[in-house]
């Protein structure tokens, strides 16, 4: 039994973005049974421990007092981790974050101990578990959690055809998790990859004919196989632009709308942002297959970092879930910072599907908000006249 693990009574956490609703918290049923599972084994105090997907810092924290590297696609759940350690007067130097996109993990380095939370996206979930095969051995434990809900076959599969022998446990309060033994036949497999030719092997590629676009899509990102109907909508409706206007896709993804306002008018400044590295990494590479020009690419929350008053136009196609919990609140957000960065004749274009309460958010940060588009599921909303 280790003395070592921190309990999540112990902990104060917050979810990030910080939200009101206090039915969400910062940790689920999932990542209590990893952590009780876990105090129950001997750790050495000496174990290398990989920890992926953690969503708000729940099982960072607790395990702050070993050597811990934490790897998440999220710039929010990075965030969320440094502020959840600094709040609760944790251990910072036993702490190192690994960036999807790029190899920090040591060549030579063999995780004692990998713990996984489950993703949304199968696709993300196959390409971690690749790149683990260089920095794991059958002497390393991995274990896995998800709520039931979001357990499936698929992931088992996954975890099978990858890594080795795996099974399940009984579900406790709607989790369950999931443990996986490495197979020596993995030591020559095609998989066993660095973190930078998994990205390239596991890179997904398709046409808009009608648009005369190339799209490439990385692991995780959203509709990175096919183009989303939100997208599609409002490709429709985009805005005239002039020479040398400045445009930001926010929320870019594999960065679809802010290459074709580029395409378009190859005269105009495009910004994209995302909280995802991947997304970033994937508009990139979409920008790079489609135009020779040179464009501006952001991780960060939102707008994070860029100057107020200076955009032309703002494309966006909000997320309304975070990981698996339904919320307004990244899209209000979205909308507010959009209004502070937006000279005052900007426009903010919003895509989002019809059922969505969008229009009392947008009237706190905008004078004038109509809807300019006729589709019957998704709703296209021209927003101008900033209040900041």
């Amino acid at each position: 039994m280790s003395d070592k693990i921190v309990s999540i009574e112990e902990l104060t956490l917050q979810r990030f973005p910080e939200t009101k609703d206090v039915s969400l918290k910062a940790w689920n049923a999932a990542d209590e049974y990893l952590l009780e599972w876990i105090s129950q084994q001997a750790i050495s105090p000496n174990e290398q421990i990989l920890i992926i997907n953690d969503q708000f810092g729940a099982l960072t924290c607790a395990l702050s007092n070993y050597q811990t590297y934490y790897w998440t696609d999220s710039f929010l759940s990075k965030k969320a981790i440094g502020k959840n350690l600094k709040q609760n007067g944790l251990n910072l130097k036993n702490i190192l974050h690994i960036n999807q996109c790029k190899q920090v993990i040591p060549d030579k380095l063999i995780f004692d101990r990998v713990i996984i939370r489950i993703p949304k996206h199968n696709s993300l979930l196959g390409f971690q578990l690749k790149s683990l095969l260089p920095h794991i051995n059958q002497k390393t434990t991995i274990i896995a959690s998800g709520m039931t809900k979001e357990i499936h076959k698929s992931n088992l599969n996954l975890f099978e055809s990858i890594i080795g022998e795996t099974k399940t446990s009984l579900a406790k309060k709607k989790a369950r998790l999931i443990f996986s033994q490495y197979s020596l036949n993995n030591q020559k497999s095609p998989h066993n990859q660095t973190i930078p030719e998994s990205l390239q092997t596991n890179s997904a590629q398709y046409k808009l004919q009608q648009h005369g676009l190339t799209v490439i899509g990385l692991p995780g990102v959203f509709s990175r196989d096919s183009l989303d109907i939100g997208s599609r909508v409002l490709l429709q409706y985009m805005p005239i632009t002039q020479p040398n206007q400045k445009l930001i896709d926010l929320g870019c993804g594999s960065g679809v709308l802010g290459t074709f306002a580029a395409k378009q008018n190859p005269e105009i400044e495009v910004t994209f942002t995302d909280e995802s590295w991947l997304a970033v990494e994937s508009a990139k590479r979409t920008f790079k297959a489609n135009i020779d020009s040179t464009v501006d690419f952001f991780v960060t929350d939102v707008l994070e970092g860029l100057p107020n008053n200076s955009y032309d136009h703002i494309l966006c196609n909000p997320p309304f879930h975070q990981q698996n919990v339904q919320t307004l609140s990244i899209a209000n957000k979205m909308f507010k910072e959009s209004a502070k960065k937006l000279k005052p004749s900007g426009e903010l274009r919003v895509v989002a599907n019809r059922h969505l309460k969008y229009r009392g958010y947008l009237n706190k940060y905008f004078s004038k908000v109509e809807v300019i588009s006729k589709d019957p599921k998704f709703v296209v909303w021209l927003a101008s006249g900033a209040n900041f």
